[in-house]
């Protein structure tokens, strides 16, 4: 199922929704007029997005920008990127304990020293020695011409052999398999 098939389902059910509190409006209670506009809101930007005028649209301001405003927003989505993947890195430890959160310099996570505030994924140094494709094929013991469907064969094949909860399972073993499966699947 496409993003486009699930978004333009949404947008038919806020419209149906809309229709139902527009109707019970107008027969039971003008209460259901005022919970109408929002779900006609969201029906009509669900309906911009699946349509593709959005997209277009966000293009053509991109185009008209000028080069300096297209590197800042090249800098702006490759950081995004970044902290989307340290995020997901956090998520499934990154190959790190859970414990090891980079700290400010006055010595605590979020909140100041003493660090009181609560730890955020994204605050995680990235990996500086992240492991290379030609490492991660080794490591899956496949060819560089595996294709992704291989790749994620042999993987699964692996991680229900090394999980730490199995009989043969070893952790440090689990965390390179899917250290090596995240360089491989991007």
């Amino acid at each position: 199922m496409t993003n486009r098939t699930i978004v333009v389902g949404l947008a038919g059910a806020f419209v149906g929704m809309t229709a139902l509190l527009l109707i019970g409006g107008v027969v039971l209670h003008p209460i259901a007029l005022a919970l109408a506009v929002p779900f006609g809101a969201v029906s009509y930007f669900l309906w911009y997005h699946a349509s593709g005028r959005l997209h277009d649209q966000a293009r053509r301001s991109a185009e008209a920008a000028g080069p300096r405003e297209r590197e800042r927003a090249r800098q702006r989505a490759r950081a995004e990127a970044n902290r989307e993947r340290a995020y997901r890195a956090a998520g499934t430890d990154g190959g790190r304990g859970a414990g090891e959160w980079r700290q400010g310099s006055a010595g605590g996570a979020r909140g100041g020293p003493g660090g009181t505030g609560a730890r955020d994924p994204r605050d995680r140094a990235p990996s500086a020695d992240r492991m290379t494709e030609r490492e991660a094929y080794e490591t899956l013991g496949l060819d560089r011409t595996a294709d992704s469907e291989a790749v994620r064969r042999r993987y699964r094949e692996r991680a229900k052999r090394l999980h730490p909860d199995g009989e043969d399972g070893d952790k440090e073993d689990f965390k390179e398999l899917n250290e090596a499966y995240e360089v491989l699947k991007n």
